[in-house]
């Protein structure tokens, strides 16, 4: 079999879904292909896949990682452009590849390619329903009004066009345990389409050794560890572990701490702080290592890092980008599963942040209900189910 992968190329986190599905298919004899753009691709060619590389889809931010919708609107004429560019770019990479089935995560030009070439087409998502950022509370009945028929006509809209894919997989939990609560909400015109999978791990926990044996094979000591792995864009990512680098080094020292910046195309280097107690790192090769020896995990609220989280058993303090409506509505979902607390950006310092660790390590509630959530997590194997999808919707089981 011949599977196309065309991920989403704004930040890491759905080239990273992609890619253990795409080694799951690879070991059962199936040829791989990948056509992505801007930061995935060269992470596309380090996990050793082929990629075709696509025009960008480009978005604005600005200086504190807050998604610049003005700048964005103001290239609106430019993207539709670069998308037209991108479709006619999957168009003629279909064809040279000839997949028997093409898997699309997040990307519509990718959807109306496949259409266009008669391929049938598997789509991964979870923001089903996009939702209009905003930094305040809207308290005004109108303005609320207003936003929830444009966010259901964006819906809709949407919908008539994600429905010419075969099947939508969506990579979250079905509840109580949804991780992406306000975006997980399906059009009516595609629910007998929607397969909920769970999140996509590439690593299981019972893969890698004990807890305490990874903190010492990684040469930390009994104290509790703190993992800080960072996602987002590049610009964000700078700007966060700055920010956060400058916390890290007055923590109390009760902690051990490790602070991955997401930086994968900068080399693998280690600054090491007050004895080594706190490391920085561009970028770690396994973090899942880390996952599992750290204690509490510092996100910014990415839906395959929370859902790492949940099958791993570890609380978490999350992070939002302002205005990012999903990492928003992500850190809600943690608080009110209380696996875990909220911290806007805006009021990030060392003391909020030291309480949110410190209460959350003092009490055991988050550790029982994160428990449970990882009870609930081990009923899913996305990789697995994902990969039989495929297999099934290119008639090839």
């Amino acid at each position: 079999m011949r599977v196309y992968f065309a991920p989403c190329g704004i930040a890491l986190g759905h080239a990273g879904r992609c890619i253990p599905i795409a080694r799951a298919l690879r070991s059962k004899g199936d040829m791989v292909f990948f056509s992505t753009y801007g930061e995935a691709v060269q992470f596309v060619t380090k996990a050793s896949f082929p990629v075709g590389e696509v025009p960008p889809i480009s978005v604005f931010e600005k200086e504190n990682g807050e998604f610049d919708l003005r700048r964005t609107l103001s290239i609106g004429p430019k993207n539709l452009y670069s998308f037209a560019l991108q479709v006619g770019a999957e168009l003629s990479l279909i064809e040279h590849f000839k997949p028997d089935v093409v898997v699309s995560d997040s990307r519509l030009s990718t959807v109306l390619a496949a259409r266009m070439r008669r391929i049938v087409s598997v789509l991964m998502l979870h923001q089903l329903r996009i939702m209009i950022p905003h930094k305040r509370p809207i308290t005004q009945k109108s303005k609320l009004m207003m936003k929830r028929t444009l966010e259901r006509l964006g819906l809709e809209v949407f919908g008539s066009l994600w429905k010419m894919s075969k099947l939508i997989v969506v990579p979250d939990f079905p509840p109580p345990y949804t991780i992406a609560k306000t975006n997980v909400v399906p059009s009516n015109q595609y629910l007998k389409k929607i397969r909920l999978v769970g999140p996509v791990i590439p690593k299981y926990p019972g893969e890698l050794p004990e807890q305490d044996e990874l903190k010492r094979s990684l040469g930390f000591d009994d104290r509790p560890l703190i993992f800080a792995a960072i996602s987002g864009t590049k610009a964000e990512k700078m700007m966060i572990t700055k920010e956060l680098a400058e916390i890290f080094r007055d923590f109390p020292g009760g902690y051990n701490i490790v602070l991955s910046r997401g930086l994968s195309d900068l080399p693998h280097s280690e600054i090491t702080i007050n004895g080594g107690r706190l490391r920085i790192y561009n970028w770690v090769d396994d973090r899942y290592k880390y996952l599992k020896a750290c204690d509490l995990l510092v996100t910014r609220g990415g839906h395959n890092t929370v859902g790492e989280a949940i099958y791993y058993g570890k609380p978490m303090v999350v992070i939002p980008t302002i205005a990012h409506s999903e990492h928003q509505g992500i850190a809600e979902s943690v608080e009110r599963m209380m696996i875990g607390k909220k911290i806007q950006q805006y009021a990030l310092s060392r003391e909020t942040l030291f309480q949110a660790v410190d209460e959350i390590m003092r009490s055991d509630f988050y550790s029982r209900n994160i428990s449970a959530a990882q009870r609930f997590a081990k009923n899913f194997n996305a990789v697995e189910s994902i990969a039989k999808i495929t297999r099934e919707v290119a008639g090839k089981l």
